[in-house]
């Protein structure tokens, strides 16, 4: 029992050591990486070709790549890839302003929809326009699937 006493002891006492350096040094506490941007778009793609499909409709969409296209002025493009649940978020620094984001922005997955399922089409895109949800975070309207041009 007084062995475990002066182990216990022993253990406190380079915890304290341990403690004090630290805060004597000065330092400040690690902090984890934070996403600096203007412009954070995330959201959910459906592995589905309905139209105006929400999340919960349809599984996601694994592996698609998601891009950012922009005109009439809205400088900004990016893209991401969804999760295995179909998720995705991607992070832009950008001058523009949020209504050009929402009014000429839009996003276009053209990953074929037969890689997440072989029944569905081999071309074509799913198409979604931008919402704003809070402060400069946007999310899908509803992606939409829109067929090759003939």
């Amino acid at each position: 029992m007084a062995m475990a006493s002066k182990r216990c002891r022993g253990l406190l006492l380079v915890i304290g050591v341990a403690v004090a350096s630290v805060l004597a040094s000065g330092a400040p506490p690690v902090q984890p990486p934070r996403i600096q941007a203007d412009v954070v778009v995330m959201g959910f793609v459906p592995c589905n070709d309905g139209t105006s499909m929400r999340t919960g409709s349809a599984p996601g969409f694994a592996g698609a790549v998601v891009q950012l296209r922009c005109t009439d002025g809205a400088d900004l493009s990016a893209n991401a890839t969804t999760d295995g649940k179909g998720r995705f978020r991607m992070a832009v620094n950008t001058t523009v302003a949020p209504s050009s984001v929402a009014g000429h922005c839009e996003l276009v997955v053209g990953t074929p929809l037969a890689s997440c399922n072989a029944t569905l089409p081999a071309s074509g895109t799913l198409r979604s326009g931008l919402r704003l949800l809070v402060s400069m975070v946007f999310f899908p309207r509803g992606f939409s699937y829109v067929a090759p041009s003939a």
